[in-house]
């Protein structure tokens, strides 16, 4: 007899506890985080499980939330490099992000921005909307970060 899908994540729960004790997190909202993107692995997991290919599921299973796990950490430093160069400009006042991004900035730019710190949009579903790949996302997105940093570098 076969399990559900909810059967099988109640069964492997015990496989995103270890794998998110693994990234050391240092607060309960990081613990709870590392918890959420791991059990997107965990269904990912169960998904695109294959038994033809001689490979123990939980073995699969715990590549799958480490992935995602990894993709969470990603996500957070990409937003907070830009929330910390925001957070250079004024301390006294939030700003408004579009007020304080550099002039040199594209128009493609500007969008990527908007779309993953605004909108949070994964690099995937941002490339996928301009029918490109991940990576042109994530490069275009670096790029504008970069501009913003020498901008507000020379300014201070």
């Amino acid at each position: 007899m076969a399990l559900t899908e909810n059967e099988l994540v109640e069964k492997h729960t015990g496989l995103i506890v270890v794998q998110a004790v693994m990234f050391y997190p240092t607060t309960l909202s990081d613990f709870d985080d590392y918890m959420s993107s791991g059990r997107i692995g965990l269904l990912k997991a169960i998904r695109q499980f294959d038994s033809d290919r001689n490979t123990k599921f939980s073995t699969y299973a715990a590549t799958c939330i480490r992935r995602e796990m990894i993709r969470e950490v990603q996500r957070d430093k990409d937003q907070s490099i830009i929330r910390s160069d925001v957070s250079l400009l004024s301390k006294e006042q939030p700003l408004n992000l579009w007020e304080i991004l550099p002039d040199n900035l594209s128009d493609t730019e500007k969008e990527i921005l908007e779309a993953r710190i605004l909108q949070n949009y994964t690099l995937k579903e941002i490339g996928n909307q301009f029918g490109r790949s991940k990576q042109w996302a994530s490069t275009i997105l670096k790029k504008a970060i970069v501009k913003i940093r020498e901008r507000y570098e020379r300014e201070t």
